[in-house]
């Protein structure tokens, strides 16, 4: 089970359906509401449209005089290009393309959500989505399969969590959350280089051609918990602060490889999903416009390696990561055109957590910027429906990676450039009852 658990790490931890991490700093997934999409999740601890804010900020839930639900399919459709060459001295005379298109599928995420008061001061809550994900894909014939192969994480976290009314303008709030994740990840032995390896081996070329270097698959339960602050110093402006903990992940399983027979066999590996940190406003500017920011801290510098511990009591390194902690500021804007219809905007930076030293082409992450657009349809006084649309921009980023090929003895070195875009399109229905 364990064996394609830690693939799943390398590339992150994830999403329902997952997703690349074009889309958000690391492997980090944003998309919990359409409404919030829609001004590039500006100012959401502090701005509780719906139900699916508690994914942000439990204290905010405590706005609502009624109960309701909320419900968000998210579509994400990713666009990875990886442009470069594989040097292999000793094994290959000349450099090889290593290029490839469409490394990252396209994913649907769903989420949901419930918000229900049990007096006037405590309400009640709970979601149902994810926070972190990635899915890359390089194909069979790519010449660096030995740098990334495969990689797949899916994860969904349960978060109940209680609001509280402190005082007419102050409320707090808290949550526990279970995370189940499922992942897998692989590296292979590339076409160009199964005729080196078959002089070294004496197994014939043809049977060493995407054979697995490495295979790690399985799955896993992890615990943390949020929590947050909700304040309303006047009528006009909300300012909230708002913490999701860590939470860590021990997975249990196997190691497999091909070209490496010692590391068949039982092994653990730890992950820890950053903690999040969100400072965010939301200020009215009349009955019509509002506008929203958000300062958002990710704790990434944890995540520094992947390392297997064996059953035999060795320590299996996968491979460094190495991130930084990560930035991400955004600002949007909201305009009630009638009482029908909410329109929004918005616009944010994500801040990138490798350099190119540590860049990663199972992780090809970069700095990007996200333009959006979004609006909400009141169908009656309880029933609404948001739309939002997103497309994100990531700055060209350089790649250069060595690696050993097992226990062979070659070493091979992977320059290139990466670039990634994506368009994101969510649609959400919220019920109050």
């Amino acid at each position: 089970m364990f064996k394609h658990s830690k693939l799943f790490l390398s590339v992150g931890v994830a999403v329902s359906c997952l997703s690349s991490s074009v889309m958000a700093a690391g492997f980090q997934v944003n998309e919990h509401s359409a409404n919030g999409l829609g001004r590039a999740f500006a100012g959401q601890a502090a701005t509780p449209e719906n139900a699916s804010v508690l994914a942000t900020n439990p204290a905010a839930i405590g706005v609502f005089k009624k109960s309701q639900v909320s419900g968000s399919i998210n579509y994400i459709d990713p666009n990875v290009d990886i442009e470069g060459q594989s040097f292999t001295p000793g094994a290959m005379a000349e450099p090889v393309n290593a290029s490839e298109d469409n490394i990252a599928d396209t994913a649907i995420i769903p989420s949901f959500f419930y918000v229900k008061p049990l007096d006037d001061k405590l309400l009640f809550g709970l979601g149902a989505f994810t926070t972190y994900g990635l899915r890359t894909d390089y194909g069979s014939d790519f010449e660096a399969s030995h740098f990334a192969n495969d990689a797949e994480v899916k994860s969904f976290t349960i978060n109940p969590a209680v609001s509280y009314k402190v005082n007419d303008t102050l409320r707090v709030g808290f949550g526990m959350n279970v995370t189940y994740a499922d992942a897998e990840i692989s590296s292979a032995v590339p076409n160009s280089l199964a005729p080196a390896l078959s002089q070294l081996t004496g197994v014939p070329a043809e049977n060493l051609q995407g054979a697995s270097i490495f295979k790690l698959e399985g799955d896993d339960y992890g615990f943390g918990w949020n929590a947050g602050v909700f304040w309303q110093p006047t009528s006009m402006t909300n300012v909230a602060l708002s913490y999701r903990a860590e939470t860590k992940l021990e997975l249990d399983g196997e190691v497999s490889s091909a070209l490496t027979p010692g590391l068949n066999q039982p092994g653990s590996l730890d992950l820890n999903l950053a903690a999040i940190t969100e400072l965010a406003v939301n200020q009215k500017l009349g009955d019509q416009w509002s506008v929203q920011a958000s300062v958002v801290f990710t704790d990434w510098s944890t995540f520094e390696k992947l390392e297997a511990n064996l059953a035999s009591g060795d320590d299996f390194l996968i491979k460094e990561e190495n991130f930084d902690d990560s930035w991400r500021g955004s600002l949007g804007v909201t305009y009630m055109l009638n009482d029908e219809y909410t329109l929004r905007a918005g616009f944010a930076y994500d801040d990138g957590v490798v350099t190119t030293e540590n860049r990663s082409l199972s992780i090809p992450d970069t700095d990007r910027v996200w333009y959006t657009a979004g609006m909400t349809y009141n169908m009656t006084k309880d029933t609404s429906f948001d739309v939002g649309y997103a497309f994100i921009d990531g700055r060209e980023a350089n790649i250069n990676k060595s690696r050993a090929l097992g226990s062979t003895g070659i070493t091979s070195t992977m320059v290139g450039t990466q670039s990634a875009n994506a368009h994101i399109l969510s649609v959400q229905v919220n019920h109050s009852f």
